[in-house]
């Protein structure tokens, strides 16, 4: 059994890998056995993390890029397949939240929302599927959606909810068209999850009340690291069978 999860000889590029999310993904991933190719718009932050984080013992390689620069993070693609015989497993966790009422929202704010979110998963996504297509190999993506493309999470998240419920309908359409080349393509949808993005939740006693005993099912939010056997399950081969689908992790939010 422990085999089906193993991911050892298969690289896998995560983006947004500084920030919490990122890197317990890219902990677990490590930990199966996996290389990864860390990338993050902020290269000092991701490399205080990953030496934070004592991953210094892993096949980790820190690379910057901003993936709402379609062309520039499609060149890092190119280079580390070069560089690593090619990228089998992509993990698009990079996105933002800016959060504010609709009514006041700015163009600006949200045009930065959907080109972090949307637009630079969608052709980060074209560029692994290219560079599997020219190796002749098959492949697996995982986006990191949200809850939020599901359900209203908050009064202010309107932009971020927009994007993210984008990222579950662009996950089943990267299923059907990359399937003939062997790509596979699943989503995991995060509840409140503690980090920086979420701090104005969970650092905040009567909101984080509300929500652990009235949204939260399990009764408490998720930590980092309740998404690394989501991870690993669907960049594995125990989920050679599954594509399209958007995975919650959410202590049973959604449920409700």
């Amino acid at each position: 059994m422990t085999k089906m999860f193993d991911l050892s000889g298969k690289t896998v590029l995560v983006t947004g890998a500084g920030g919490g999310l990122g890197m317990a993904h890219t902990a677990a991933l490590a930990s199966a056995g996996a290389r990864i190719i860390a990338a993050d718009v902020d290269g000092e932050q991701l490399r205080s993390g990953l030496a934070s984080a004592g991953l210094d013992n892993y096949d980790i390689h820190p690379v910057e890029m901003d993936v709402s620069d379609c062309r520039g993070a499609a060149t890092v693609v190119e280079q580390c397949a070069g560089e690593h015989d090619g990228i089998d497993i992509l993990v698009n966790n990079a996105g933002i939240s800016l959060p504010a009422p609709l009514i006041d929202y700015e163009p600006s704010a949200f045009d930065r929302t959907m080109a972090v979110n949307l637009r630079g998963l969608f052709f980060l996504s074209q560029a692994f599927a290219r560079s599997l297509r020219d190796l002749g190999r098959g492949g697996s993506i995982i986006n990191i959606a949200s809850i939020g493309g599901m359900v209203v999470d908050g009064p202010t998240s309107a932009a971020y909810d927009a994007s993210k419920a984008a990222v579950i309908q662009l996950t089943r359409n990267l299923a059907v068209e990359f399937a003939p080349l062997g790509i596979r393509a699943n989503a995991i949808a995060p509840g409140i999850t503690r980090t920086e993005m979420t701090r104005r939740f969970t650092e905040d006693p009567d909101t984080l009340h509300e929500l652990t005993t009235k949204k939260i099912p399990l009764g408490r939010v998720g930590e980092p690291e309740d998404m690394g056997g989501a991870v690993v399950f669907l960049a594995s081969d125990a989920a050679s069978y599954v594509t399209g689908h958007t995975l919650n992790v959410d202590g049973g939010w959604v449920a409700i």
